[in-house]
């Protein structure tokens, strides 16, 4: 008896040594844990996902949706995020914990498994683009639940919002609720303008990484949708984000106006306006080559800030049909209601360039 009982005993811990996450309950106690209260939600995908019935240990290895989290007020659920979400100047000021959160996801949204199963998340939040990430299958056998949230599209977002809250609790569903009908609002007041602007008058924008590796934003993307609401035209007629293309490419479109989107906007933008292969295009020879702002995440992208994202595009394409559009005072207003922070004049100006608070 008692030799088999040692064999027990070294199997569990031959099994804790090997999988400390899992094992952790089993190698702290000879009684089996209790067991907890659970409730299910169905992802974009139509599957059933069984989480607890109170969430407060999360994944997220989507960047944008991390800054989600954060405007819901439950950014200290977050036990996994990624390293470009924790690199973010702006969330680092608003919630400086984030630089101690295992970064177990990295640029390109592949996972150290072995770091996510020790943060022991209760759920993974996970973008879906109409893949299963190879590392799914081994976060199923180590009973992590994935949940799916579609990215493509406004729409798209909004649906991400109310999952999102769904899975975090009612006090973040709540909040979810209240960002969807500001965002709602927004969507509504510019399309009230920008839906009697005729065709002829929409400037055809294109939007891009940097003037040297031309990568481009193109129809069917949460970048399309917002061109559209703010009463411009996408350019590049390639589908879906970041699209290798050609500066001949380019020069056929011959794009009215250039929104540059990705780090370091400034330097990106002014390498477009130096590059002699720009300067005949008509946003450059016209002075139309804009630096998107950049917040918690990206505002052009899949975050929390799109909801300003449709403002600032509408004033910045059309400055005259929205005269009473005052951008600093509607940041100023979201930043404080959503992400309980006042900002200063200064601070304002540094999201409108893109650079660290």
């Amino acid at each position: 008896m008692r030799s088999a009982r040692l064999a027990v005993i070294v199997a569990l811990v031959g099994l804790a040594l090997s999988q400390p996450t899992v094992s952790w309950s089993i190698a702290q106690s000879s009684s089996p844990a209790p067991s907890r209260p659970t409730r299910q939600v169905t992802d974009i995908t139509g599957r059933i996902v069984t989480i607890p019935s109170r969430v407060s240990r999360v994944a997220d290895p989507w960047h944008a949706n991390n800054g989600m989290v954060l405007m819901m007020g439950a950014a200290d659920k977050i036990v996994a995020t990624t390293l470009q979400a924790r690199r973010q100047p702006w969330f680092r000021k608003l919630f400086p914990r984030i630089e101690q959160v295992p970064a177990a996801f990295d640029e390109a949204g592949d996972v150290n498994i072995e770091t996510l199963i020790s943060t022991r998340p209760e759920v993974v939040l996970m973008a879906y683009g109409g893949t299963v990430p190879r590392w799914k299958t081994t976060a199923d056998a180590y009973g992590i639940p994935v949940f799916m949230m579609p990215n493509t599209s406004l729409a798209d977002l909004k649906t991400t919002a109310r999952m999102t809250g769904d899975v975090l609790g009612p006090r973040e569903s709540a909040r979810a609720a209240e960002w969807i009908r500001y965002f709602d609002d927004n969507i509504r007041r510019v399309t009230a303008v920008t839906s009697r602007i005729p065709a002829s008058e929409r400037p055809r924008v294109l939007h891009t990484a940097t003037g040297t590796i031309l990568t481009i934003d193109g129809v069917k993307t949460v970048i399309d949708d917002w061109i559209t609401v703010a009463g411009g035209v996408n350019a590049a007629t390639v589908v879906s984000n970041a699209r290798p293309v050609g500066m001949e490419q380019i020069a056929a479109w011959n794009p009215d106006v250039i929104i540059v989107g990705t780090a370091p906007n400034e330097e990106n933008r002014r390498a477009i306006l130096k590059d002699p292969r720009w300067s005949q295009i008509k946003a450059v020879r016209t002075g139309r080559v804009y630096v998107n702002p950049t917040g918690v995440y990206l505002w052009d992208r899949h975050s929390a800030e799109a909801a300003l994202q449709v403002l600032w595009a509408a004033k910045t394409l059309h400055p005259t049909r929205f005269p009473d559009l005052d951008l600093e005072k509607e940041t100023k207003a979201f930043y404080a209601k959503f992400f309980n922070h006042t900002l200063t004049d200064a601070e304002y100006e540094t999201l409108m360039r893109a650079t660290a608070p």
